[in-house]
């Protein structure tokens, strides 16, 4: 595989699905299988691609990194380039105070930089595209993590980095859905104890009505009361 514009070599370019993927039934976990599928053999290089117009950076976004890094492991993130995108929706002082951020939150780029990954920008061009592809050319082919944890160390899906990743993220949104259906429970309570409240008020009112219109009923019934006096009545 040559670089690109010299020689003949083909490239094979694959868009792997993203963690969290929008379509329906497809599952975090089906993800992790389809992309240690494609992975088990080697690869040349792995492409990250974060928006720099992202004012931040989300919970979703945060554990989508930690999965790729889990991936890949610490001895393939050479073979990555961190790519930043949408640079024409920003302003060049934005672009350049989030690539910093970037570039040095540990919870963000940081600890893959440090151990090999680059980052690179990319403007829209052909020209943006071929620099970033020939540099990735130029690494050497790399097994990456969860194919060695899988083909060499024998280990179950759950049993990788990445699979154990994916497990603690499932448990965390487990225990966060959790609160938020008891704490649902207990707002379906409260408005219930209201609405029992307000309805018994309701009830409370709708009897005294009753037993009022009752009243006029007997009062109708009795009549008026014709004494022998003629002219007098009660």
């Amino acid at each position: 595989m040559g670089p690109t514009g010299t020689g003949k070599s083909s490239i094979k370019l694959v868009d792997t699905p993203g963690f969290d993927d929008s379509r329906d039934g497809v599952t975090d976990t089906d993800v992790l299988k389809m992309i240690a599928n494609f992975l088990e053999n080697e690869v040349t290089g792995l492409i990250y691609v974060h928006r720099i117009s992202d004012t931040r950076v989300g919970g979703k976004s945060q554990n989508n990194l930690r999965m790729f890094h889990k991936l890949c492991g610490e001895n393939s993130l050479k073979n990555v380039a961190i790519i930043t995108t949408m640079w024409d929706k920003v302003t060049a002082e934005e672009g350049q105070q989030r690539e910093q951020e970037l570039r040095t939150e540990p919870n963000l780029f940081k600890p893959l930089l440090e151990k090999g990954a680059v980052m690179e920008r990319y403007d829209g061009t052909r020209q943006s595209a071929s620099n970033i592809i020939d540099y990735l050319l130029s690494r050497e082919p790399t097994t990456v993590q969860i194919v060695r944890e899988l083909v060499e160390e024998h280990k179950s899906l759950e049993e990788t980095a990445a699979g154990a990743e994916l497990r603690s993220i499932i448990n965390a949104l487990l225990e966060k859905h959790k609160k938020e259906i008891c704490e649902m429970q207990e707002k379906m309570k409260r408005e219930v104890e209201e609405i029992r409240k307000e309805m018994m008020a309701e009830k409370i009112k709708a009897e005294m009505e009753v037993a009022r219109l009752r009243k006029q009923l007997d009062d109708l019934k009795r009549g008026v009361i014709v004494r022998e006096k003629p002219g007098v009545i009660e």
